[in-house]
This record gives structure tokens, C-alpha cells and sequence, in this order.
């Protein structure tokens, strides 16, 4: 073989590596733990890792495909419109037979793919940076959904911290009213999703931009109902947690950071409150909107 025939398979065979599917790359170390065999848990780890933080969902999905109706099932299940029409328990079967093929617990999958699919619901009806509500066929879509993540809840098929895990990553898209329904829906409640977060000072300016968003659309909204409902419960756990003696909580929650959390977030909208009056305001302004609600 001539040089450049050598430096040519050397360039074709480096190009097919860097391009080798996740299936071949997933093989070629099932392969290697049979001769390693310490290795397994290392292996699940990185799938792990590579699902939540470098793979389209649904490019991964098309490479491991099986059988039409599962790769259906879970296409449908990503895309929040066709999902009113398929099975908890269908999807809960596709769920599990693609985590298999791709070596990673199904409630990491299952979790992954309900965060995906809150994602496009977010984001369905436009920007959401200036919103907190959904609109009603967005709720619908919602309400499917959820009724999926609570199957799986039901199954061992799910798992809330890796849920609330990849919502937060996905923030800036994140509606309050989602947050809310996950809560009332029993998936995963408030005090759940704000604990899971790491960086509780962010965690307050998330709360701090939404409640005035919220507060700013009650009175124009259509579903003020909705609105109202949703600021009741918020205020109502704000109080409870911040003002609440630790005797009085329950043993599996660290008062400090709720507790914190709580009056942190209480303390800034009342500090806001009280500038704006002392600033003045013109009526109807966004800020009238959100101390008058308040």
C-alpha cells in the first residue's frame, strides 16, 4: 500500500471514530467490562452524564430505535401534542426497554424526557420571559403529561431530583405555573424543586422575577382564578416555612436553607413594596400592579 493509501485509511478511520454512533461506543465498553469488570458502574455513570448534559433527545432516540411503536411511543412522548393519545403504560414499556439499550436507570430517562417535554411546552407559546401563566392549550398539553409523570412515580419508573435537577438547567424557560401544577399534581412539590437547588440566591431571583410577573398579570389574565390560586399557595408555604419554628418541622427538611429561602423571598418583595410607595407610582404602572397585588 502506498504512502498516500495509508494516510488516507489513517484519516477515513480517525473521521468513522469521532462519528461512531452512542450505540457503537456503548458496545464497545460493554465489551471491555467483561475483561474489567469494575467497570460497569463507571459505565453507567458516564451515560448518565452524557444523557443529561450532551445529547439531543431526539437524535439519541432515532440512533437506538427499536420497534416502530416504541420509537413512536417515545417520539410522541417528547412532543406533548401527540401524547394525549398513547398509554401511561405503553410509555412506561418504551421507557423501559430504551433505557436498557442505553445503559441507564429508566427513572434518569423517564425524568430526562418529562424535563424535555416541559421545556417545548414552556416555549410553545412564544417567549416566556415575560410570562408565568400558560395558556389553555398549553395546560392541556400539561395536564397529559403530568398524568404520564405520575404513572411512572407510581412504577419506581421516575425520579424526582433528577427532574427538578434538569428544570433548573432549563430556568430562563421555566413557567411558574409549571412549577405549580407540578406541586398541586403531587410530582414534585415546591419545597422539593426550590431545595434541589444549589445556589439558593439564584433560586430567589428566579422567585422574586416571577411573583412580580405574577402579580402583574392577576388582574389582566384570563385565568386570574388560576393566578390567584397559585399566590395563595406560594405565600401561604413562604410563611409556614420562614416563620416556622424548627420543633415544628418535619424531620426530613433542613430548616435553615427553607427556612432561609422563605424569608429571604419575603423580605425582598416587602423592600420592594415599601420603595416603590416611597418612590410614588403612577397607577396602572407594573409596579402599582405588583404592590397592589401584593
Amino acid at each position: 500500500m502506498s504512502d498516500s493509501q495509508v494516510e488516507g485509511a489513517a484519516s477515513t478511520s480517525g473521521l468513522g471514530s469521532r462519528k461512531r454512533r452512542w450505540t457503537e461506543l456503548l458496545a464497545g465498553r460493554v465489551k471491555r467490562q467483561m475483561y474489567s469488570p469494575g467497570t460497569e458502574q463507571k459505565l453507567q455513570e458516564s451515560a448518565v452524564h452524557l444523557l443529561r448534559r450532551h445529547l439531543n433527545l431526539n437524535d439519541l432516540l432515532l440512533e437506538v430505535e427499536g420497534a416502530p411503536r416504541k420509537t413512536l411511543c417515545l417520539n410522541q412522548l417528547i412532543d406533548p401534542e401527540a401524547c394525549t393519545n398513547l398509554s401511561s403504560s405503553l410509555i412506561g414499556s418504551a421507557l423501559r426497554d430504551q433505557a436498557s439499550r442505553l445503559g441507564v436507570p429508566v427513572a434518569v430517562l423517564s425524568s430526562r424526557m418529562v424535563a424535555s417535554s416541559i421545556t417545548q411546552i414552556c416555549v410553545s407559546d412564544g417567549e416566556p420571559s415575560h410570562r408565568v401563566l400558560l395558556s389553555a392549550e398549553q395546560r392541556k398539553k400539561l395536564s397529559s403529561l403530568l398524568e404520564v409523570a405520575r404513572y411512572l412515580l407510581a412504577h419506581s419508573m421516575f425520579s424526582r431530583f433528577s427532574l427538578c435537577q434538569q428544570l433548573w438547567e432549563v430556568q430562563g424557560s421555566l413557567l411558574l405555573e409549571v412549577v405549580w401544577q407540578l406541586h398541586i399534581q403531587n410530582v414534585v412539590s415546591f419545597q422539593e424543586l426550590l431545595e434541589s437547588h444549589a445556589d439558593t440566591q439564584a433560586t430567589v431571583a428566579w422567585l422574586f422575577r416571577n411573583l412580580c410577573l405574577l402579580c402583574e398579570e392577576m388582574e389582566a389574565s384570563l385565568y386570574s382564578d388560576i393566578a390567584s390560586a397559585m399566590l395563595s399557595d406560594l405565600v401561604q408555604m413562604f410563611v409556614l416555612r420562614g416563620f416556622q419554628k424548627n420543633s415544628d418541622l418535619r424531620r426530613n427538611v433542613e430548616p435553615e436553607q427553607m427556612g432561609q429561602l422563605a424569608f429571604v423571598v419575603l423580605q425582598r418583595m416587602l423592600i420592594f413594596a415599601l420603595e416603590a410607595l416611597a418612590a410614588g407610582m403612577q397607577d396602572g404602572s407594573p409596579q402599582h400592579k405588583v404592590v397592589k397585588c401584593w
